[in-house]
């Protein structure tokens, strides 16, 4: 059963957060109050340009300096969330995983539909190669929206011939933007319909949103590097993960996928807030990348 604290949050939350009538820029409205909490004081914080991306770099300042590296894509629906939207997130990285944190300020729908924000992340991963970062020192996380984005953009790089990460980690990740078969679920985050129109503010009228590109659940995945996948059991976007899990074990990709009872998109962000199940899952998620640096 979920704990008392996130029921408080799930009801408090308002009817129409996940409006299917609601534009991009209600979208931004909606969003902004959940996000751009200031970081801690013991957190180092700069903003470097990597494969002419503006990146937020991050670290604890008595971090594990290994030279392992979080490459991080963060959330917000595609439209919503610029980097500074998003330091509390990639504090909460750098605190539960004691890890180097980048954040690509990737590029926002509708005024930089697709193919813009995955062009951003294979440059930032192209030139941390270039720049000497060895591909296995590199955890790639995506949340939410940020999910396909780095998958899209890990697919983009094996094409290209380049070295593969250590591992992907997806934090409720979208791989799906078609939501086409999917029943609506009991998260008050997302609805099917809202993340088809979001769908629709990234790529426009033409592109059908099942198209691989966009939604890799559907693409061809061999050679991907072995993925972490949690989900929530009210997740939206639960069965696109499951999808891409088993498309990606029947091409020979190494996949772990845990499952949380109860939980809902996004709640690993609510660590801030005390909910237990949110420090759990990064207590799980850390176990899994401490074996990758041990």
């Amino acid at each position: 059963m979920a704990s008392d604290i996130i029921q408080q949050i799930i009801r408090s939350v308002p009817a129409d957060f996940a409006d299917p009538q609601a534009d991009y820029l209600s979208v931004r409205k909606t969003m902004a109050p959940f996000h751009g909490h200031a970081v801690g004081d013991d957190v180092e914080q700069t903003i470097k340009v990597y494969g002419g991306v503006n990146c937020g770099d991050y670290h604890l300042q008595d971090f594990r300096d290994d030279g392992f590296i979080a490459l991080y894509f963060h959330g917000g629906a595609l439209v919503s969330c610029p980097l500074s939207d998003y330091h509390f997130y990639a504090e909460i990285i750098c605190r539960q995983l004691n890890i180097r944190t980048i954040m690509p300020d990737y590029r926002l729908a509708p005024e930089q539909p697709y193919p813009a924000a995955h062009n951003d992340g294979l440059a930032v991963y192209e030139a941390l190669l270039a720049q000497g970062v060895a591909a296995e020192k590199i955890i790639v996380v995506g949340e939410s929206c940020g999910g396909g984005l780095a998958i899209g953009s890990l697919l983009a790089a094996r094409d290209r011939g380049l070295a593969m990460p250590a591992a992907f980690v997806s934090v409720t990740g979208w791989f799906d933007l078609s939501v086409s078969d999917y029943p609506t679920s009991r998260d008050p985050f997302l609805t099917p319909e809202w993340v088809q129109n979001r769908g629709r503010d990234f790529v426009g009228q033409q592109m059908p949103l099942d198209d691989p590109r966009i939604s890799p659940c559907y693409a061809e995945l061999n050679g991907l590097p072995p993925l972490f996948l949690q989900v929530g059991q009210y997740d939206t976007m639960a069965p696109s993960a499951l999808r891409l899990a088993s498309r990606a074990t029947l091409a020979g990709v190494s996949v772990i996928v845990e499952s949380w009872p109860s939980m809902i998109h996004g709640w690993h962000g609510l660590i801030s807030a005390g909910v237990p199940e949110a420090a759990a899952a990064w207590k799980s998620i850390c176990r899994f990348t401490d074996r990758l640096r041990d």
